[in-house]
């Protein structure tokens, strides 16, 4: 088989992709070592969701009442925790600090 020097020189450029890091990957390295925690914990809080639920789903002795408490209670404290988080992003955004006594 013959390597033609336009073959090669894809050869060598695929290599490289793959062994050298550019600059604009050792900047998503630098971005993931910061944010790696935290999406970490976000990872963490969805496959807890999904636990959630699938027991909900798998749960045979739930009654409409137990499922609405569950709605309008649980989850609502659950979206309220969210929004909180959210605030919490939007305030390091504007370079704002935020009070958090008495939230819970």
């Amino acid at each position: 088989m013959k390597v033609t020097k336009e073959k090669l020189k894809e050869l060598i450029l695929q290599e490289l992709k793959t062994t050298v890091a550019f600059p604009d990957q050792e900047y998503q390295y630098i971005i993931h070592s910061r944010v790696g925690p935290f999406t970490s914990l976000i990872t963490t809080a969805s496959d807890t969701l999904k636990k959630l639920e699938d027991s909900i789903r798998d749960s045979e002795n739930l009654e409409n009442m137990d499922l609405e408490g569950l709605k309008n209670d649980h989850l609502k404290r659950l979206k309220d925790k969210i929004g909180f988080v959210e605030s919490v992003i939007d305030a390091k955004l504007e370079g704002k600090t935020q009070n958090t006594q008495g939230y819970e």
